[in-house]
This record gives C-alpha cells, sequence and structure tokens, in this order.
C-alpha cells in the first residue's frame, strides 16, 4: 500500500476514480439518502481498489454490465478515517455501490422546519470539508484525486436542489432509472410528488467542494455570473441581494489581478442559521451562513475571501490534508489584492 493522503485510505498504485454517477433518493421522514454511485476508474483492474466512507451502509457492490456481485469488506471505523471500503475487482474499469446514508454521516446536516426561516418546510445541506465527503458517497476523499460527477436528486416536489455544479434539468423520475437503490426505494423513486434535479460537474475538483442544498429555496439576480439563493422568505432573500449587490466588482477586481475566472458561474446561497461557517468555497456556488448580512455591504469581504478561493484552493489545491494551510494563506494574500482597491475602509478591519 502507497498512501497518499494521513487522512485517507486511498492508494497511489490503484487506478483512479474519474467520474462519479450519483443517484441519491432524499427520505426526509427519516433522515437518510439511499443512493447508488456508479465509479468509473483511469484503467480497469485486478485487485482491490480502496475507498474511504465514513457511517454508510454498504448493501452491494455490482459490476455494471453482467450486473453479478463484486465482493467487498468494510472495515471497522476508525475515529478519524471512517471505514476502508475494500472492493475485490477482477478486471473491470466500473462498478456500482448501492448504499445508504446514516444519522452519523458528517457531512449531512438535516433540519426539520421549526429550524428553518421558513418554519414550514425541512432542509438538507452538506458540508464536505475537509474529509466529509466519505460520508455521502464511497470516494477517494483527498485533495491528491480529483473528481468530476453527474448527480441525480431525487426530492419532494415542493422543494428545490441547489448544488456546486451544473445544472441540467428539473423533471419527472423516470421509473426504472433507479433500479439497483435498496431497500425498496426503487420503486419509490417514480411515486407522485417526487421531482428529479439533474446536475453535472466536468471540470475536476477535491473530493471536498462536492456540495448541494435541498429545501424551499428561491433567487435573485445580482449579476451577469451571480445569482443569489436562500429559503423562499422575501425578508431574507431581499437582503441577501442587497448585501452581495457588488459581487461582478469582485470577479472583475480578481481576473484583473489572477486571469479569468474559470468556473462560470459564481452564485451564492445563503443557508439556515446553523451554518457552521462564515463561508464556504464550493466551485459555482459559494455557502454562506444568514450571519454575514449586516445591511451595510461589509458582509461582500467574506465573499471577496471565498472568491479568492477560486484561483487558489479550487483551481491550483493543495495536494493533500496535510497541507490545507496552503490553501487559506494564498486565498487570504488574494483576498487582500482583491478588495483593497475596492473599499475605502482600513483594511485591517477586514482581516
Amino acid at each position: 500500500m502507497a498512501p497518499v493522503d494521513p487522512h485517507s485510505y486511498s492508494d497511489s498504485t490503484h487506478p483512479q476514480v474519474l467520474h462519479y454517477s450519483l443517484s441519491l433518493f432524499f427520505h426526509f421522514p427519516s433522515t437518510l439518502i439511499n443512493a447508488s454511485a456508479l465509479l468509473t476508474l483511469s484503467t480497469s483492474y485486478c485487485g482491490s481498489i480502496s475507498l474511504d466512507t465514513r457511517s454508510l451502509i454498504i448493501h452491494s457492490v455490482i459490476d455494471p454490465i453482467s450486473y453479478y456481485l463484486i465482493p467487498f469488506s468494510l472495515s471497522p471505523p476508525d475515529p478519524i478515517k471512517g471505514s476502508l471500503l475494500s472492493i475485490a475487482l477482477g478486471g473491470q474499469s466500473s462498478f456500482i455501490v448501492i448504499y445508504s446514508t446514516t444519522a452519523q454521516s458528517s457531512a449531512l446536516q438535516w433540519l426539520s422546519p421549526p429550524q428553518t426561516f421558513n418554519q414550514t418546510h425541512p432542509f438538507v445541506y452538506t458540508q464536505c470539508h475537509p474529509i466529509h465527503a466519505r460520508s455521502i458517497f464511497p470516494s477517494q476523499d483527498t485533495p491528491a484525486f480529483r473528481i468530476r460527477y453527474s448527480a441525480r436528486l431525487n426530492i419532494p416536489q415542493e422543494l428545490s436542489a441547489v448544488m456546486a455544479a451544473c445544472h441540467v434539468e428539473r423533471r419527472p423520475p423516470v421509473a426504472g432509472e433507479a433500479k439497483l437503490l435498496a431497500g425498496g426505494f426503487d420503486l419509490l423513486w417514480a411515486d407522485e410528488g417526487r421531482v428529479v434535479e439533474e446536475f453535472t460537474m466536468e471540470h475536476p475538483i477535491a473530493p471536498y467542494l462536492f456540495a448541494f442544498a435541498v429545501g424551499e429555496i428561491a433567487f435573485g439576480e445580482v449579476g451577469p455570473r451571480t445569482r443569489v439563493y436562500a429559503e423562499s422568505v422575501p425578508s431574507v432573500l431581499d437582503a441577501a441581494a442587497a448585501e452581495f449587490a457588488g459581487t461582478e466588482d469582485l470577479i472583475k477586481q480578481g481576473e484583473k489581478l489572477f486571469g479569468g475566472y474559470g468556473w462560470v458561474r459564481f452564485d451564492l446561497l445563503v443557508l439556515p442559521p446553523s451554518f457552521p461557517y462564515a463561508g464556504m468555497e464550493n466551485p459555482m456556488m459559494v455557502f454562506l451562513t444568514p450571519t454575514v448580512i449586516k445591511g451595510d455591504s461589509t458582509g461582500a469581504h467574506v465573499v471577496a475571501h471565498e472568491l479568492a478561493h477560486s484561483w487558489t484552493g479550487n483551481l491550483v489545491t493543495n495536494k493533500n490534508n496535510e497541507h490545507f494551510w496552503l490553501n487559506e494563506v494564498m486565498s487570504l494574500m488574494i483576498f487582500v489584492t482583491i478588495v483593497y482597491p475596492l473599499f475605502s475602509r482600513p483594511l485591517l478591519l477586514y482581516l
């Protein structure tokens, strides 16, 4: 074994997982996701491949061509790294993992209606930084192995989903498109009252930048590359749109200094108050706490810091989790150079 990261079971002698195709059924009553993941490797492989998991129930691993079961084992959990999922491949270049999340899945925060702004609908969001993507899907959960993915999120039709990815479409579910889901959820996939939101991320990202949210979500346009998303509560959405109205100026200043913005969109999602970070630099959609909305546009400085990560952290990333400090140090330097020409107040107020 040749580990590439002290916080991952990933092995540099194994093929890299280049693409994940995820089908996720959100069951709010049990606060669980029932899922399948098609993993495509860089090459066919004979031998055992190692994946990171945390608090996942692995139901089966399947050959996508023959539909034969593939042997696997799941180690006892390590308190830091979670459990090693070892899959015994026999020359396959792809395989399907059928699994479910649990109440202990550390990346998922499920909120009941009283915990939200609108008080009427549930909400769920992710926080995969730094090593929590493995609690949503089995993965080589280290910045050393970048990923592409596509995702189908099956949710109640009264809700909406957003991802740090390109939105493809919102459509009715199709019977049979998730036929391998366990626990009878393959049959529930096309139930009345469900809808599928599809997304794709074709730009390689570190796994910790995987992100989604599901709830009663609305948006407002604040620039040619930016929408502000928030719960469908006018006072929250209007305040967020006003606070971040100058986002395009920040993007242009960053491009002037560091080259073109490479992620197409720079959308913002204001989450319910329980979100534990000031901001999280998920590509294409930054996650923000509502506490940065001050009413005087100073919350834009948090946005500027997350924007800085678009170049240092998201585009150029630390090799592994030993060196995460590099992301923040370099992004702080870029943040300073972005905000200094645009704001008249002493810069130290924003550090």
